[in-house]
């Protein structure tokens, strides 16, 4: 008992005498018996350092200058994807999921692609289908192209466009 009185203590009074001194203040303080560090910085820099300011980036603006890729806010919504591969939990299978998330894409740059491992299984997924008949009327293409034999339509989350 009189141990943990004892750490806290000294932990609380570590915490008092650190509190004063920033992080660069502490590293430039001289030690005898050590060298001296001089640190140079922007006041900016020495504010986020010492956690005076928090740093937040700039969120960038996701390219859209692909043909039939809409512009505006994404919201989601339920709506349709085609699964174009399905496969095991192995490194292959993670493989063959981008390729054939690749070989869409290249052909289909509109599509957005899908690829994401849920236990057990690779998968990946091609679209953002609010309708079943736009769905349909793709996955008829991507037969007809000869990427997606086994293709089938699922029910999924998807992003649109407002």
């Amino acid at each position: 008992m009189k141990r943990l009185l004892i750490l806290t203590l000294s932990i609380l009074l570590c915490t008092i005498t650190m509190s004063g001194q920033d992080f660069t203040d502490h590293l430039q303080s001289a030690v005898s018996g050590q060298g001296t560090v001089t640190v140079h910085q922007d006041s900016i820099l020495d504010d986020m350092v010492n956690g005076k300011k928090q740093f937040v980036p700039e969120k960038k603006e996701e390219k859209r200058d692909l043909p039939g890729i809409p512009k505006g806010k994404k919201t989601k919504a339920r709506g349709y994807r085609i699964q174009v591969y399905w496969g095991g939990s192995t490194r292959a299978d993670q493989t063959n999921a981008q390729r054939a998330g690749t070989r869409v894409s290249t052909i289909f740059p509109e599509l957005r692609v899908y690829t994401t491992f849920e236990s057990p299984n690779w998968r990946c997924r091609v679209g953002d289908f609010v309708t079943r008949k736009e769905a349909d009327d793709y996955l008829d293409k991507l037969k007809s192209a000869r990427l997606a034999q086994g293709a089938i339509i699922v029910k999924s989350e998807v992003y649109v466009y407002q």
